[in-house]
């Protein structure tokens, strides 16, 4: 089978190196001894086209700036596309950087959804986000066969056209997550890429100033992740304002072993997302036998067990998410009976089997052209 896979994300692209880059790279590097499989990513500073793990990388676009190389990633994908050959075409949609796969070929053509921003694209970008929202909505109706990595992101699509051809396929996780072993440090962990809006930072640090009030600053909070400049300057600024700057460390992108190392030693892990597709993160972490304090949206109710693995708050209240906090904190039978049911919990998302299941979803679409 000759597979093409569109997607902007990359785990080398320093703008935006997610879990839709991780899950494209967990899952082919396990067929492609059986497969030949091209992933098109977007362009960035220094990129090469290249072949890792046997997958062969090509890069598109420009590669100046983030905005730069997400519209010119779009605008040149359905040329590069219709001059190769393929039997399958897949599509990691994204709303920022939108290609619309099913027009650009023939072949099948297989669109991967992680989340639906809905209305959150014209919140996060009142003039631009009408574009992105309209792309979404388009997309959604008119992809043929659809892969989604969540239950209740699935059960949304299906709202928008019952005629597809469906599959819940999540996110997985390395086994090495579950050889950490560690001790409760003194900190609270968000990890993940810089994104404010999506990711919830801004209300986790607005939450944070009421941890620090109630325990007298026995706690800090560390913040890891990759982002833009402008992020990190608006995330310092926010904590400043907030008066609980001494109590914050903003690492910005950390080496796998720290990551490792973090996760090992923090009390529990914070999401406070908007919107998600999955939370790999909310995974790695009960991996580790750490809970999460995270947000009732779609996505985490599906990777974290409310009340069982952590505990799930109302989105966008600093007030719920600080007594989310506040409770998993005062409560260490709590912390430590989550973690151990996390952990069992995490054993069920294996990349071994998720890329089986991604394999024959592409030979049934395959078999019945």
């Amino acid at each position: 089978m000759k597979i093409v896979h569109i997607i902007y994300d990359d785990l080398k692209n320093p703008w935006c190196g997610g879990g839709g880059a991780r899950r494209v790279f967990e899952i082919y590097k396990r067929l492609a001894d059986k497969h030949k499989i091209s992933v098109i990513t977007g362009n960035f500073p220094d990129a090469e086209n290249e072949n890792i793990n046997g997958i062969e990388y090509i890069r598109v676009g420009m590669n100046m700036n983030y905005w730069l190389s997400r519209i010119s990633f779009s605008i040149k994908i359905p040329f590069v596309v219709k001059n190769m050959e393929f039997d399958l075409l897949v599509n990691d949609f994204s709303l920022f950087s939108p290609c619309f796969a099913d027009f650009y070929t023939k072949k099948p053509v297989i669109n991967v959804v992680h989340h639906i921003v809905g209305a959150h694209a014209l919140r996060k970008y009142p003039v631009i986000g009408l574009k992105p929202y309209l792309a979404e909505r388009f997309n959604l109706k008119y992809s043929k066969n659809v892969i989604s990595v969540s239950e209740s992101v699935l059960n949304k699509i299906k709202r928008f056209n019952r005629k597809k051809k469906l599959v819940c396929i999540h996110n997985g996780i390395d086994e090495k997550y579950f050889n950490i072993e560690g001790k409760e440090g003194d900190f609270l962990l968000f990890l993940g890429r810089i994104d404010i809006y999506m990711k919830g930072l801004d209300i986790l640090l607005k939450s944070f100033r009421e941890i620090v009030k109630e325990f007298d600053g026995k706690y800090k909070l560390i913040i890891a992740g990759r982002g833009k400049e402008k992020d990190f300057i608006r995330l310092n600024r926010i904590a400043e304002e907030s008066g609980i700057k001494k109590y914050v460390e903003i690492t910005g992108e950390v080496t796998e072993s720290k990551k490792l190392e973090l996760l090992a030693n923090c009390l529990f892990l914070c999401m406070p997302s908007r919107f998600e597709g999955w939370g790999i993160t909310a995974i790695e972490a009960a991996a580790a036998g750490k809970p999460v304090v995270g947000t009732k949206i779609d996505g985490l109710t599906d990777a974290v067990i409310d009340g069982a693995t952590g505990i799930l708050v109302e989105p966008e209240s600093c007030k719920e998410f600080s007594r989310g906090m506040i409770s998993m904190l005062k409560d260490e039978g709590l912390r430590k009976k989550s973690g151990k049911k996390a952990r069992e919990w995490a054993k069920k998302f294996d990349w071994d089997e998720i890329a089986v299941k991604q394999e024959k979803f592409y030979k049934e679409i395959l078999e019945n052209i």
